[in-house]
């Protein structure tokens, strides 16, 4: 059984705000390949729950395991955050996005 992926809404608002900014460019390619790397990623985003680098976080006052996916667009990359709960029946949650290149997450 898989399960499901919800995106938070601030995942889901920047990866919509570099998806318009991109278009806009005329991008289209670059576009098609990042959305092909997002549904392999949704796909199999269960079975890197082991190997993906994690790191700690406190969440109103709960310890979580957040993970981090490289999203393969071609010319860049972007690194996705996201939660696989302990519960089998919880979906995995999709935090943040950012460019590969930046230091740090926007919260």
């Amino acid at each position: 059984m898989t399960r499901k992926v919800i995106a938070t809404p601030l995942f889901a608002r920047r990866l919509q705000t570099y998806l318009d900014e991109y278009a806009q460019l005329g991008a289209v390619r670059f576009v098609e390949r990042m959305h092909a790397s997002y549904l392999m990623m949704v796909e199999n985003i269960e079975s890197f729950n082991e190997m993906a680098p994690a790191r700690r976080r406190t969440v109103k006052g709960k310890k979580i395991t957040v993970r981090e996916y490289v999203l393969d667009a071609g010319a860049r990359d972007f690194l996705v955050l996201y939660h696989v709960p302990p519960d089998s029946s919880a979906p995995v949650l999709l935090l943040n996005i950012r460019i590969g290149g930046q230091n740090r997450f926007q919260w």
